[in-house]
């Protein structure tokens, strides 16, 4: 098909999106399908301002890149931020909070340990049953906790909001148009939020259920997108090209979709049309026309041959290649897989200088820090006195949190004198010394290119020039080779989807001493589509005389 055609093909589908009437609309758009792009078209298309367009996502690094492509169009926000911002913004719906509250990620874990100090036994799993909206009556034990702490979390921020929306949904109504993004990836609970938007608003729903890879996390489900494709008040449409994979991944998709259906995997899968851009990926593609499979003899942490070719492989990412993930604020080389291998990478790669993005974050696992940090702007907060309680002996934090409950009072009146005393000087210090040690990079931190580590999961979201999948085996990936699941390919599909130039595959036959196989996956791709490295002693041997 001519490039031309290709084009015209592609503007009509925008087009009969564009020119439909219907209040509610599905796009099924595969990754890398130009939903970016599609969703600022539409923006400009729609009446309004950037205030009555609302953009929800679902977390925060997909939020940054749509931010950054449609902030100036409309109001962009993960689910659980926007529900934060309503609470902010509505007095009715907070209920007990102030309209100060803090969000706490880690806050229902303090609340299930008040649960324990206070009912003297297990705490029920408050955020699975919000999720999947089966609350009984002990939810009223949590809400009263994080009133006491005038605090969220991400979940019951959300749970919160719904349960005050459904007797009133006036704050969700008056939006020229809502765009959902990602909605594979929203739970039950996130679900019916988005429904009560749909009740009184043109809403356009965008997801990809082979993209779901939540389920096990966070109670997220595939079944939610699914029942709105068969829902007949939702029109649905397909993005059907792929701009960001050259035509050899957009090849190993199908393969990969096409063996899954013949071995009975993915049933009730929305079937869409994934093809090849050659307006904008031919050049990619005809550079790069294969999936690099990497087969090494062995990887253990002195025989680090997956981390020596990564290093080799990025040493020879060409500089044109290195700018343009730059100016994009992407990863040159995204390196997926479970820990085990990539610990060994990693520790490679930073031995060799390199500097390493992990995506480890600070702020989702609760630290003593944050409590000294509230303390110190507000020396009564019991918030604040019940994160720095956390770390100190169970019975001891117990006590405290037993005669404050029974008291009905303050947390910070019923701690010792000299306990207070001495957190509130530590607290003080703490801000002190971080104020004057303001954070920020060091002298050589970011030289080089810029290597993402990450999982499956951590991939959701990204895109690089060059992605390599690491440990592709039997008992990794997939667990059971009778027994295959379905999210298992999604996995699979979400790594190879993320590549921009070449994508290369990293399997060994033996790992920290134990023999591996390679995953049944790299099969199903076609033969063809491969470009096979095997790397030995000898290889090694050999590049060393080369150089």
């Amino acid at each position: 098909m001519l490039a031309s055609d290709v084009e015209a093909e592609l503007r009509a589908a925008i087009s009969r999106i564009l020119q439909s009437r219907s209040q509610r609309k599905l796009i099924i758009a595969g990754p890398g399908t130009g939903k970016t792009s599609f969703f600022r078209t539409l923006l400009e298309a729609s009446s309004g301002d950037q205030r009555s367009r609302l953009v929800l996502t679902f977390i925060k690094n997909l939020k940054a890149d749509l931010e950054r492509n449609l902030a100036d169009l409309a109001s962009v926000y993960t689910l659980h931020g926007y529900c934060q911002s309503l609470l902010h913004r509505h007095p009715a719906l907070r209920g007990g909070l102030t309209s100060r509250f803090r969000c706490l990620p880690s806050l229902a874990s303090l609340i299930m340990d008040d649960w324990t100090y206070l009912r003297d036994g297990p705490a029920p799993h408050f955020v699975d049953q919000m999720r999947d909206l089966s609350c009984g009556e002990d939810v009223a034990f949590y809400f009263e906790r994080a009133n006491y702490y005038d605090a969220v979390d991400f979940d019951d921020s959300v749970y919160r909001t719904l349960t005050e929306l459904r007797k009133n949904p006036a704050p969700v109504k008056g939006y020229d148009l809502v765009l959902i993004d990602e909605y594979q990836d929203f739970n039950r609970m996130e679900a019916a939020v988005i429904d009560l938007l749909a009740d009184s608003n043109q809403i356009v729903i965008a997801g990809d259920d082979d993209q779901a890879l939540y389920s096990q996390l966070r109670g997220a489900s595939w079944d939610h997108i699914r029942a709105l494709y068969r829902r007949e008040d939702y029109e649905f449409f397909p993005l059907p090209f792929c701009m960001r994979c050259p035509e050899v991944i957009v090849g190993a998709v199908n393969d990969v979709v096409s063996k899954a259906r013949e071995l009975k995997r993915l049933e009730g899968r929305i079937d869409k049309p994934y093809r090849h851009y050659e307006p904008v990926k031919g050049a990619d593609s005809r550079r790069y026309p294969k999936i690099g499979l990497v087969m090494s003899s062995v990887q253990r942490q002195n025989a680090n041959y997956f981390g020596r070719y990564i290093e080799e492989a990025i040493r020879a990412i060409a500089e044109e290649e290195l700018k343009e993930a730059e100016e994009k604020g992407e990863p040159a080389a995204l390196i997926i897989g479970s820990r085990q291998y990539l610990r060994q990478i990693e520790m490679h790669l930073a031995g060799v200088g390199y500097t390493i993005d992990t995506g480890r974050k600070r702020g989702m696992r609760l630290e003593r820090a944050q409590g000294l940090e509230i303390l110190a702007e507000d020396p009564e907060s019991n918030l604040g006195w019940r994160v720095v309680l956390h770390f100190e002996k169970p019975l001891a934090a117990a006590s405290c949190i037993r005669s404050s409950a029974s008291r009905r009072s303050s947390l910070v009146g019923a701690l010792p004198e000299k306990f207070k005393s001495a957190a509130l000087e530590e607290a003080l210090r703490w801000v002190k010394e971080h104020r004057e040690k303001p954070e920020g990079r060091s002298p050589d931190e970011g030289v080089g290119p810029s290597i993402k580590l990450t999982s499956f999961e951590g991939a959701k979201g990204l895109s690089a020039q060059h992605v390599f999948i690491v440990g592709l085996h039997a008992g990794d990936l997939p667990r059971d080779v009778n027994n295959i699941a379905d999210l298992e390919v999604c996995k699979f599909l979400v790594g190879l989807t993320r590549t921009k130039k070449k994508c290369s595959l990293l399997v060994t036959r033996q790992f920290a001493g134990k023999p591996k196989t390679p995953s049944p996956f790299l099969r199903w791709i076609s033969g063809e589509r491969y470009e096979l490295t095997k790397i030995t002693a000898q290889y090694w041997a050999r590049a060393a005389e080369a150089k």
